[in-house]
């Protein structure tokens, strides 16, 4: 049964409120001081008898509760309860005396009603302004707030062990204690084969290479093991593995989700700034606030922009009929909610449509969270990586020194020699017809702030508030011409615009998504027809953003023109059919610009002609107002006129045409600037944050009061009264802060042993586990914090300690006392991701290219899979070269249509954060490395590389099995395995012997080693195929 009226269900509204004081209120509500309500004497008492049971300190009803003064007067998750001076518009009294739409509280079976004397005075002492004095009561916390991890890390010092001779740095000691205390002994190290293994696939997901296997396994050095580790954490490969788990968390993928799921070109940008951030070892609280609010740095450097990356891998929808506010508000949300997963350790989602059920975060508290990211906007930059960049200035000094000159060449002749020319032009008496004719605005309207200026020449300026999406302008015009052919827009510059425009965004770009014509008989404006168009040209195009999107009817994309802002631009449209009334046409032209993701991106300044010129349409050529002038003794003609006059002269005289033809030409050859094809997905903020309101029940269509970006009560206060995202960012990793620390260290600890100190890496409120080694989960913490958030020191501290370093041998005497090992009596044996699968394949066939960073990349799967994509958008063209073997972190991800071997081994589907990936064992799984087109080729090289390489010293045949061993598992085989694969040598000799046609299936277009066979290829094929098969294969032990 829902309680009182503060339950999700009902509707109430609530800002932040002042409570009114007597010397404010009007007079006739003024209050003698004999009348005065006393609260604590005369309210108090009745809230903690008729409502503290449902609304007090350890239960709140809809998020509401009536115990503590701030959080009553707020409201709950419905809004708000009490107006203070106002009974009337207080619904906490229409519900306590049942005059509401409401069910009466308290309800029935739950409370004695409140008598009319009882009612009359809370009606009183709310029209007195509801006066409620502070007064401290240790009594009136949290809820919830006494849960072991809202508390502050703390200090701890390493315990006292019996066993000190087995410890190696502080892990072991915690570890060790709780041994000790269950009688239990730790196993004894792994031995070093199993060692070299299990640190290279856990710091760099890679296998050793026998080279590599045999060099660490005979270092006579004590301290062989240190420098392995420092080896890894320099090498290139240890940020791919790390930004593997990274990738998790922020839910990366290269498309965007939903029905359509289109492809994200540039989502690769952000995983490179990733990769290249761990191997830096950038300290994770700069790390995290570089992702967090990189875009609000002082004069932030493009890494830091690039960083912001992380709040774009939200989905987006954009099927049809798609309202973008909804799916604004749902990528809002996403990223309210991979904030707790990844730095709180909360599930905040579950305070997104009331407060939440366990722990002590309200509703409200939840959408104050969500007021840091309601503000975000959503453009692509240019990001070329240094290498790339490096190499364009070189190329382009080059070029500049060899196209200056022509350029000069054009501003000369422009400077000395054009008005000359324009006299004597003018002079032969041109032929003075109109190619177009610009309209005179009758009357301009913008459908949000914009204002709209009609300037002399008849274009149209656009001042005033610019707003950041879906804008429409709708500007009339009458005109006489009959059979009008096409429309022409022009872009035109002008210095109060942003770079000079023609665009209002902030490098003076626009998105232009619709172009509508409409036209009505003067005499008749209300038959207004729409005038289909067709053929779009432009003078420019952004790549992906071309003009005929304006005419598609679809306002999710549209034409824009960077990087060419700051220069007049053009677009043409055909009628499909010539229009225009005798006695004159009305004609309605519509723009919608701006989408959301080009917001802020509305035209400057246009101007709108008509031509009854012969298709195609040329995008310049003599308008009316060039007639005109013409017609205007040269004395008499305003400077205005003088130079729409020059500018026409430019566009035909025939010595700049012919300089700006060897411009041009020159200019096709330019080096291309990689910020134009090497772009980055990051976020930006308005510049007047939108108002952020607490939704009822999670529905934007359905919001209340509104709401401060701010944290929730529970944890330290951020300090500040106004704080954006950056303050947020900082406030993670103040040294007050309990979770970001624990958090993390706790997550990175269950990435080496299978489940986190704190089982439930997600969940550190009151329904997640408690940690089973409390002192331990602290200590790291402030270890963490003392060295600067630096992962590979809190990386090497983990895997040099001697609980890391333990024996992964099972331990069945503890099976029942300990069965899930959480007091590391052994190490666990651990399934690698499904990335790392393909990556050791890859690497022990000797296929893996090992090029770091860059776009993502289609190795080959099984066909038909991507024909699953809707209406058969998704096309999977299979890489060629290198790409086709570079590592699973690279794999192109369709959400729709993801990389079946991936999701075959528990891959996510990257559509929310994902903190832990779970581990199943199917027959599938060794079905699809026996299977799979990449598996079956591995095994092709792999074999074939176990040949060739034994081929040329003249290895017997258990040699031979030994380097498949260490090639493929890092160790020498048993005597007992040496037997059964000579036995199954053997056995596939004699089949393949009496089948020809398997072995040219085998074998078929691969290069023999010298002195081999055919035959002995592809028993080793098949050999390396039980190999990469084997359990031991893909488990880290």
């Amino acid at each position: 049964m829902n309680r009182l009226f503060f339950c999700s269900t009902l509707w109430l509204l609530s800002p932040s409120l002042l409570l009114l004081q007597p010397q404010f209120l009007p007079a006739a509500e003024a209050v003698a001081e004999k009348d005065k309500i006393d609260f604590l004497k005369q309210i108090k008492p009745l809230f903690q008898t008729k409502c503290y049971s449902c609304h007090g300190r350890e239960v709140q009803e809809g998020g509401f509760r009536l115990d503590l003064k701030s959080r009553a007067l707020e409201g709950g998750d419905s809004g708000r309860a009490i107006t203070p001076g106002d009974s009337h518009n207080s619904e906490l009294y229409h519900r306590i005396s049942g005059t509401g739409d409401g069910d009466q509280m308290p309800p029935e079976g739950e409370g004695t009603p409140l008598s009319k004397e009882e009612l009359a005075l809370v009606r009183r002492w709310i029209k007195q302004g509801a006066s409620w004095p502070e007064v401290p009561d240790s009594n009136t916390g949290l809820a919830g707030s006494d849960h072991w991890s809202f508390q502050p890390i703390k200090e701890v010092s390493l315990p006292e062990v019996q066993q000190t001779d087995w410890v190696k740095n502080g892990i072991d000691t915690f570890i060790l204690q709780k041994l000790e205390q269950e009688k239990v002994s730790p196993s004894e190290e792994a031995d070093r084969s199993t060692l070299i293994r299990r640190i290279y696939l856990d710091l760099t997901g890679l296998p050793p290479s026998v080279d590599d296997w045999q060099k660490w396994n005979s270092d006579p050095n004590p301290n062989w093991y240190e420098k392995l580790v420092d080896h890894l954490l320099a090498s290139p490969h240890y940020g791919e593995r790390w930004a593997r788990h990274w990738l998790d968390l922020a839910r990366y993928a290269d498309s965007d989700g939903y029905e359509k799921d289109r492809k994200r070109p540039h989502a690769w940008r952000w995983r490179t700034w990733v990769i290249n951030a761990l191997n830096q070892d950038l300290p994770f609280d700069q790390f995290s606030k570089q992702q967090i609010a990189g875009d609000l740095f002082p004069d932030p450097s493009l890494d830091e922009l690039v960083a912001t990356g992380f709040h774009r891998n939200t989905l987006i929808n954009t099927e049809g009929g798609t309202d973008p506010e909804e799916d604004r508000v749902k990528r809002t949300v996403d990223r309210t909610n991979t904030l707790g997963s990844i730095w709180l350790g909360i599930t905040v989602e579950c305070a997104q449509c009331h407060t939440h059920k366990y722990d002590p975060i309200t509703q409200r508290e939840y959408y104050r969270l969500y007021s840091f990211f309601n503000s975000l906007t959503e453009p692509d930059i240019g990001a070329p990586l240094p290498a790339d960049q490096a190499k364009f200035d070189k190329a382009n000094q080059v070029y500049q020194g060899a196209h200056q000159p022509l350029v000069q060449a054009i501003q000369d002749y422009e400077q000395n020699e054009l008005a000359s020319a324009l006299m004597q032009w003018e002079k032969q008496i041109p032929e003075q017809k109109p190619v177009w004719t610009i309209l005179n605005p009758e009357t301009v309207n913008a459908k949000q702030k914009t204002t709209l200026k009609i300037l002399p020449d008849r274009s149209v300026l656009a001042e005033g508030e610019n707003p950041g999406r879906a804008e429409i302008y709708t500007v009339t015009f009458k005109t006489n011409l009959q059979n009008i052919k096409g429309i022409r827009l022009e872009a035109l510059t002008d210095p109060s615009l942003p770079r000079q425009g023609p665009g209002r965004s902030a490098t003076g770009d626009f998105e232009l998504t619709m172009l509508t014509l409409e036209t009505a008989p003067v005499e008749t404006p209300e038959s207004a027809s729409e005038i289909a168009l067709q053929n779009a040209k432009a003078s420019f195009e952004m790549d992906g953003y071309k003009v005929d999107r304006v005419i598609n009817n679809s306002p999710h994309t549209g034409w824009s023109i960077a990087p060419q802002e700051g220069k007049q631009q053009i677009a043409t449209f055909e009628a499909k059919k010539p229009f225009g009334f005798e006695k004159g046409t009305l004609v309605t032209v519509s723009l919608q610009q701006s989408t959301t993701k080009k917001t802020y991106h509305n035209l400057g300044r246009f101007r709108i002609s008509l031509t009854t010129a012969d298709t195609p349409l040329p995008l310049t050529g003599m308008t009316d107002l060039i007639v005109e002038t013409l017609k205007t003794p040269a004395e008499q003609r305003t400077s205005e006129q003088r130079q729409e006059l020059l500018e026409y002269y430019k566009t035909i005289d025939p010595q700049l045409k012919k300089l700006k033809a060897q411009e041009l030409a020159h200019r096709k050859k330019a080096p291309r600037d990689p910020a134009e094809t090497t772009k980055a997905q990051v976020v930006d903020h308005l510049k007047v944050p939108r108002k952020t309101h607490l939704l009822v029940r999670g529905d934007f269509l359905n919001p209340a009061d509104e709401v401060k970006a701010n944290t929730p009560a529970v944890l330290p206060p951020i300090g500040t009264t106004s704080p954006d995202r950056l303050d947020l960012a900082r406030w993670l990793f103040e040294s007050r802060h309990p979770l970001t620390a624990r958090v993390t260290v706790n997550r990175i600890w269950s990435r080496y042993f299978g489940r986190g100190i704190v089982f439930t890496v997600n969940d550190f409120g009151t329904q997640g586990e408690p940690p089973s080694h409390p002192e331990l989960l602290d200590w790291l913490a402030t270890q963490f914090r003392k060295n600067n958030w630096s992962l590979k020191q809190l990386h090497k501290l983990i895997v040099t300690s001697a609980t890391y370093r333990q024996s992964s041998t099972n331990r069945p005497e503890l099976a029942e006392r300990d069965p899930y090992n959480t007091w590391l009596s052994h190490q666990n044996r651990l399934r690698v991701e499904a990335e790392i699968i393909r990556d050791q394949a890859l690497s022990v066939s000797g296929l893996l290219k090992h090029k770091v960073g860059g776009p993502s990349v289609n190795p080959p799967q099984p066909e038909g899979i991507a024909n699953l994509g809707y209406a058969n958008s998704v096309k999977w063209t299979a890489s060629q070269g290198d790409d086709r073997y570079r590592r699973g972190l690279y794999t192109f991800f369709q959400r729709t249509v993801p990389y079946p071997m991936l999701m075959t081994f528990d891959s996510p589907d990257s559509n929310l954060s994902c903190t832990r990936r779970e581990r199943s064992n199917t027959p599938l799984q060794a079905l699809t490395i026996w299977n799979d087109p990449v598996f079956f080729e591995c095994s092709q090289k792999l074999g074939t590389r176990i040949v060739d390489r034994t081929q040329q010293n003249n290895l017997s045949l258990d040699e031979r099995i030994n380097f498949a061993f260490e090639l493929c598992l890092a160790r020498q085989p048993s005597a007992q395995e040496i037997q059964i694969i000579r036995q199954l040598h053997e056995e596939q000799t004699k089949l393949l012997e009496a089948d020809q046609t398997a072995v040219s299936d085998l074998t078929n277009q691969l290069q023999i080693p010298e002195g081999s066979t055919p035959k002995e290829v592809a028993t080793w094929i098949m050999i390396g195929r039980v190999l990469m098969n084997l359990d031991e294969f893909v488990t880290r032990g």
